[in-house]
């Protein structure tokens, strides 16, 4: 499933977002736009990008509650936030379809050593997090049921203009795909993780702040997630050292802390099984 131009125009062709726009982003919008005369259809392969979908699960049944207006409305103030989120996190926020709203993130070109792969996935991650606390923390969607739900994949992608006349800067390929799948077949208020995307975090402790719900109620507790298996007898010492010497660092947060690991899951979808790590 390539994506779509939406009726919206695409975040990146839109001049007062340009702020979010990672500098690798924008180096692919500016070749493909300065080349476009003379090859529309132009794209560049980006080896690590990271892509996420985000959805709202029951937003049909709250348009037929509450009307297109006001779904219209709390839609474009949520993903508002989704955008302030985005660009404290350097990702870029690429397009949205009704209550579809699609991030995505280059590690830059120097990124073989993974190091710089690895801070765009956890920046991704973390993302994911804050914007299930804020839908969360809404009144309006609590009260529905309606939840989000989110995929992350990593990997390889086409990037660039679009040979429509309208469609604007895009992406494509199978970790786009694998991302919308991860997202369309993982359960309300789940955020699923792709195998590439584990192997990359699974030994990692990340200290973040919890999400505020508005800019007016400010959180005042930190959370730390452990990715992977606990520690056990078959672990080498030398990786049970690491552990037990992170999981000490990650207890000095206080009694307000708590850990949250990615579980391993099977997927059903319309054609195979997928797995995937989902929180």
């Amino acid at each position: 499933m390539d994506l779509r131009n939406s009726n919206h125009t695409p975040f990146s062709l839109q001049e007062k977002r340009c702020g979010v726009l990672s500098p690798t982003v924008s180096k692919v919008l500016s070749s493909t736009l300065e080349t476009k005369s003379s090859a529309a259809s132009l794209k560049s392969c980006i080896k690590n990008a990271v892509v996420i979908f985000c959805d709202l699960s029951g937003f049909q049944q709250l348009s037929v509650r509450y009307g297109d207006i006001t779904c219209a409305r709390l839609v474009d103030s949520l993903f508002s936030e989704f955008d302030v989120l985005a660009a404290d996190l350097h990702l870029s926020p690429l397009k949205t379809n009704g209550d579809q709203y699609i991030v995505v993130s280059f590690s830059g070109e120097h990124s073989s050593t993974t190091h710089s792969l690895l801070n765009a996935l956890v920046n991704a991650i973390e993302f994911a997090f804050r914007a299930r606390e804020l839908v969360n923390s809404n009144d309006l969607l609590a009260s529905s049921s309606s939840q989000l739900r989110v995929g992350i994949a990593t990997g390889s992608l086409l990037a660039g203009q679009s040979a429509r006349a309208l469609a604007g800067f895009d992406i494509w390929g199978t970790t786009v795909n694998r991302a919308a799948m991860l997202e369309q077949y993982t359960a309300p208020n789940t955020i699923a993780i792709c195998e590439k995307s584990y192997s990359l975090v699974k030994r990692q402790i990340i200290h973040r702040s919890s999400a505020s719900a508005s800019a007016t109620t400010p959180c005042s507790f930190s959370t730390y997630f452990t990715w992977g298996s606990k520690i056990n007898a078959n672990t080498e010492p030398a990786t049970r050292e690491h552990d037990k010497r992170k999981l000490s660092e990650s207890k000095k947060c206080g009694e307000n802390s708590k850990e949250t690991t990615f579980l391993p899951k099977q997927l059903h979808t319309k054609t195979m099984l997928m797995s995937a790590y989902v929180c």
